[in-house]
């Protein structure tokens, strides 16, 4: 009984002992990790949640580099990195019973890559070509490539960015290359490689013989192909709506067309590989540029066929997104073309469109909407080019298909903006309407229209647009309800010119001042245009205008109008500020922004605007000078390189070689003009 007694004592301690030795609860531990490395603008999130310890754990760090937040309650790092460097992170992490742990983290944020806007050497047609892109920033390695235009054919651009091999054709060829670095980090710079002759003639501006007068025509064509591929709507017998359609084509045979309501892509394909030496696309191509983003594999969509031979696609891309309602969902379609002929060239951009369809007010105010915007459009981004617009508009252009609900009258065409300025834009089917020659079938309505700028209006043969009724049995009911609309231009003239590069121009420009020290906002007035004189006498200014893209739609006043009196001599340059406080005392030959609000230009869409439009207008209102920017980056100006040269590239005024951020009335290098 006694041991017995004993050892239950003895396993009574036991237990006790046991009990009373049990570990302390552990402390948190942060994670032993590296962070990884980003690039300036990139969005960044990582977590430096602590493991074990006791619920809630708090975190603090030391400093936290600009741009970044530290969330203390989770331990969640976020960007973007406002700033590049090599940053150390100090972490400590405490725990509801106070126990802690720290670590520092070393993070390297890379600077965001820079595209330098080198001046390209020109390529010889023929010539071996090598050029090497150059950008700054960026975590290595850096990856170039393509995203809009095509290069000479010829020539590549490799993932290291150079550009070589033996170009071939004669001209310029605008493109958009883009850089990105080892963290996704995007800069993109837009350019023309331009190539000439490798055996100029010292002549003419084509490098060969003369050719003043030699013959260089373009046919232009527009046609609704009604429901092309649907198996629900419009001709039942799809296969003989196919070859009626090769047939009107060929028979037409245009070097250019724009075609409307084309619903399936393969029957689409089959059209086109039933032409001979015909390429073409539609809106929804992947080659598009935001042309998937409105149109979808089932819809009515605008495309455009040409002869591969002759024509070349320098840009596609689907413009007025923004507007696609009032364009019926389908907004329209842009291509940017090089017709070439004998090694001559000649740039021209055709618009493809479908406007809103029936005869409601609701319709016709549609379409007025959407002829607003494609004249602003046009206005904006298209003021001194070669362009036409054609396809189904669905109205007329003498009067209105619609009726006043009241009077009983019809409206006015509901694209009156455009009849209303004809020193800008012609409407090649008036005459068609004026005649009621009808372009659909069973009425007398013109619906089917081209509308051309002055500037390739000048090239237009003279009454030469017509309603083609193509000789097919029962046309209306197996092939359209739609006939297509034919013009004819000759660009003889127009190639025999050289373009003159004007003598009076922008040459430097500041989009985006830095802040005021005193105040910390951005100092708008600091925003200033130099204008540059390069002929041998003084200018007269008087009238002259500064325009932004909203000022010159019409939309604002004029930026500033020259004074009365203004002159500048040879040689000199004019700075015009955006606001009083940013003229130096007792400056010459300056100003401020007499229009009210200042310069007003956007930032870039680098930093989440969209980029503007510099304009230098005659008091007639003719384009002297413009640049349109994308990118803007403060306190930097954009420069002509060479400076000076009205030829010369625009590129960021710190890459110039003196290397100064700006230089208003003075050279590039900081010296008097």
């Amino acid at each position: 009984m006694h041991f017995a007694r004993v050892a239950r004592v003895l396993v009574v301690l036991t237990v006790l002992c046991a009990c009373s030795g049990r570990d302390e609860p552990e402390g948190p531990q942060l994670p032993d990790i590296e962070l990884p490395p980003t690039t300036v603008g990139l969005a960044y999130e990582k977590s430096l949640a602590a493991s074990g310890g006791v619920a809630p754990l708090r975190y603090t760090i030391g400093a936290v580099p600009d741009g970044f937040s530290f969330y203390t309650g989770t331990g969640q790092l976020k960007g973007p990195a406002n700033a590049e460097g090599e940053f150390t992170l100090a972490i400590k992490v405490t725990d509801a019973t106070g126990l802690t742990d720290s670590r520092d983290y070393a993070l390297k944020v890379y600077a965001a890559p820079v595209i330098a806007p080198l001046v390209l050497l020109e390529a010889s047609s023929g010539k071996a070509y090598d050029f090497t892109l150059s950008a700054t920033g960026g975590m290595p390695p850096l990856r170039w490539s393509l995203v809009n235009g095509s290069l000479p054919p010829g020539l590549s651009l490799s993932e290291e960015g150079t550009l070589s091999g033996v170009p071939q054709g004669l001209g310029g060829y605008p493109v958009t290359v883009r850089v990105q670095d080892n963290n996704g980090a995007l800069a993109t710079w837009s350019f023309t490689v331009k190539v000439g002759s490798n055996n100029p003639d010292g002549g003419t501006p084509d490098g060969g013989t003369g050719d003043a007068g030699t013959p260089f025509p373009l046919e232009v064509a527009n046609w609704n192909i009604e429901w092309f591929g649907s198996t629900t709507e419009g001709p039942t017998n799809d296969p003989l709506q196919l070859t009626n359609a090769r047939t009107v084509i060929s028979d037409i045979n245009p070097d250019v067309l724009g075609v409307a309501e084309i619903v399936d892509v393969n029957q689409f394909n089959s059209l086109k590989t039933g032409l001979t030496g015909y390429d073409g696309f539609l809106a929804n191509d992947s080659s598009v540029t935001n042309g998937s983003t409105y149109y979808t594999i089932n819809e009515q969509k605008v495309g455009v066929l040409y002869k591969s031979n002759v024509v070349s696609v320098v840009n596609k891309e689907v413009i007025l997104g923004s507007n696609s309602s009032d364009f019926a969902g389908r907004p329209p379609l842009r291509v940017d073309l090089r017709i070439t002929r004998s090694a001559k060239s000649v740039d021209l951009t055709v618009i493809v469109l479908h406007m809103k369809a029936d005869t409601a007010r609701a319709d016709y105010d549609q379409r007025q909407r959407a002829g607003v915007a494609l004249k602003q459009y046009l206005d904006t981004y298209l003021p001194t080019s070669r362009a036409i617009v054609l396809g189904d508009w669905n109205d007329d252009v003498d009067v209105s298909i619609a009726k006043d609900t009241t009077t009983g009258n019809y409206l006015p065409s509901p694209y009156q903006n455009f009849l209303d300025a004809p020193s800008e834009y012609t409407y090649l089917t008036l005459p068609l309407s004026q005649a009621n020659m009808g372009s659909s079938v069973g009425f007398t309505n013109v619906i089917d229209h081209q509308l051309v700028t002055n500037e390739l209006a000048v090239s237009y043969v003279s009454n030469s647009a017509t309603v083609v009724h193509p000789n097919i049995a029962s046309y209306g009911s197996t092939t359209s309800d739609h006939y297509p609309i034919v013009s004819q231009f000759d660009f003889s003239q127009v190639v025999s010119q050289p373009p003159v590069a004007p003598a009076v121009f922008i040459n430097e420009f500041l989009p985006q001042p830095n802040n005021n020290p005193s105040t910390g906002q951005v100092d708008f007035d600091q925003m200033f245009v130099e204008v540059l004189n390069t002929t041998n006498s003084t200018v007269n200014l008087s009238g002259w205008k500064l325009h932004d893209a909203e000022s010159y739609s019409g939309a604002k006043p004029a930026r500033h109008v020259f004074p009365a009196g203004t002159t500048l001599a040879p040689g000199k340059v004019y700075v015009v500020y955006s606001g009083v406080s940013a003229v130096p005392t007792g400056g010459t030959n300056v100003d401020y922004a007499n229009g009210g609000d200042g310069l007003r230009f956007n930032r870039g869409v680098n930093v989440g605007s969209t980029g503007d439009t510099v304009y230098l207008v005659k008091p007639d209102n003719t384009v002297q000078d413009s640049y349109h920017y994308q990118d803007t980056y403060q306190g930097f100006s954009y420069n002509r390189s060479p400076d000076g040269s009205n030829t010369g590239a625009w590129v960021r005024h710190d890459l110039l070689p003196a290397g100064l951020s700006t230089s208003p009335g003075k050279r590039a290098d900081g010296t008097d003009f």
